[in-house]
């Protein structure tokens, strides 16, 4: 069997941690290693347990999870870390992508979508709920021609297309076969992009895709 991954669990309400708790055992490859009830916390848990994932509640009295995350990324660039929330508005979820948030999940939604997110930002993929999809869409739309004139003088058209399927979730394979292009093509363009906008990881070129308005999502 397969080794657990460790998950910290921070939120500032014992039963929604009680709740999500359960959840991860019931998918039997989760374990929750700390919790936490206050984004103050998340440093010391993490440093005591060298976790896979971060579950990390935004609204908490003391430190919230927005706050936490920037120490989290300053820290730990590469932990992903889901954020759960009851905010459905695009400002949040916006803050939340640019500070390096790898899922945001409405907590209204994570019995379904918990382990869907889990499987995406341990594969170093984006999750947004797709209740919230359509309006950080909608907050993005009016910065995209300006945007896209930036990334059109930083990438040549034939990378900002590859940009785009690998921010729509396509792999290497299924791009090379879409384009009539060798994998070993892609993987050159690929390697070209990061190296042009700096970008080290997927879960980063997703988010410069979307922040940049190069994805429909």
């Amino acid at each position: 069997m397969a080794e657990k991954k460790k998950v910290v669990l921070v939120d500032d309400h014992h039963l929604v941690r009680a709740g999500l708790r359960a959840l991860l055992e019931d998918l039997n490859y989760y374990e929750v290693v700390a919790e936490g009830a206050d984004g103050s916390e998340v440093l010391a848990l993490i440093e005591k347990t060298n976790p896979d994932v971060v579950i990390l509640d935004i609204a908490m009295k003391i430190k919230s999870g927005l706050d936490a995350l920037i120490d989290i990324k300053a820290l730990y660039p590469t932990l992903p870390v889901i954020l759960l929330t009851m905010h459905n508005t695009s400002d949040y979820l916006q803050t939340a992508i640019e500070r390096g948030a790898s899922a945001y999940l409405l907590k209204d939604s994570a019995e379904v979508e918990l382990e869907l997110a889990l499987n995406a930002v341990l594969k170093n993929e984006i999750y947004i709920s797709p209740k919230l999809s359509e309006q950080l869409l909608e907050t993005l739309n009016a910065d995209r021609k300006s945007e896209k004139v930036i990334v059109s003088k930083v990438l040549t058209p034939r990378q900002t297309e590859i940009l785009k399927m690998l921010a729509d979730g396509k792999g290497t394979k299924e791009i090379a076969f879409d384009l009539g292009l060798s994998v070993k093509t892609i993987e050159s363009h690929r390697s070209q992009i990061m190296e042009r906008l700096q970008i080290r990881d997927l879960a980063s070129l997703v988010r410069f895709a979307i922040k940049n308005g190069v994805t429909t999502l």
